[in-house]
């Protein structure tokens, strides 16, 4: 008998689902493809629940476990379906949003990939494929965009920037910071839009390398995450 090592090729799109919507059904399609050429594929669909930590590191949960979960609204049609190679398949997704929510509600939905079952063989190993599609509901006419720079601190030669988003809406902040000496500025970077949860804190971490930090140096910071007004902070550097 030889044992063989199987994985799931598959294609998704779209890869992120936002919703915005008042009270009601909304649906939306997503498409799911058997990258594999030459294998049919069974494909599995599910709903999941996820958040990010400080650092941006996500961690998944049981479907309605958090309390701005919307894994409850979505319903899937279909669930489970066997695909032939290179055929697609597309999957209705229905949002069924509650009278009177308000605010923003985010899940996942994975699309996972079982590799085909023969009797001819035992794998030693099967490998599935699994894409998770990040799902965002905003009920409109009752979000708000609001943050603030809580803290800017120098720390093992970097400076970290702590951004709270105060909202109860998702944002995506684009963030530069540079440092001054003087007239002249010795430094700057900028982090591209990453996306931070509402009521939620995310650190951002600015390597300085063998840059020393003298006395009367000023680190700015500016933040754009959509709101009215652009932060800004300004920490000046007293040893």
């Amino acid at each position: 008998m030889i044992n063989l090592l199987l994985a799931v090729s598959l294609l998704v799109s779209p890869m992120r689902i936002e919703v915005t919507t008042l009270p009601g059904v909304v649906m939306k399609e997503i498409i799911v493809k058997n990258a594999d050429e030459f294998n049919e594929s069974r494909f599995v669909i599910y709903e999941g629940d996820w958040r990010l930590d400080p650092w941006g590191v996500v961690s998944y949960f049981p479907p309605g476990s958090l309390t701005t979960s919307c894994s409850d609204w979505i319903s899937i049609n279909p669930r489970e379906f066997t695909l032939p190679p290179g055929e697609q398949e597309v999957v209705r997704v229905t949002f069924d949003v509650p009278p009177e929510t308000e605010g923003s509600f985010w899940s996942v939905i994975f699309i996972e990939g079982k590799p085909p079952e023969r009797e001819e063989w035992t794998p030693l190993l099967q490998l599935a494929g699994r894409i998770g599609i990040s799902t965002y509901v905003e009920i409109a006419g009752t979000v708000m965009r609001q943050a603030t720079i809580k803290d800017m601190k120098v720390e093992d030669n970097s400076v970290i920037v702590e951004f709270y988003n105060e909202g109860n809406h998702w944002v995506r902040p684009g963030i530069k910071l540079w440092i001054s000496r003087g007239k002249e500025k010795i430094y700057s970077d900028s982090v591209k839009t990453s996306l931070v949860l509402p009521e939620s804190r995310r650190y951002y971490k600015f390597n300085l390398d063998d840059l020393e930090l003298h006395s009367g140096d000023s680190i700015i910071t500016q933040i754009d995450y959509g709101g009215e007004k652009i932060l800004l902070g300004i920490k000046d550097i007293k040893y």
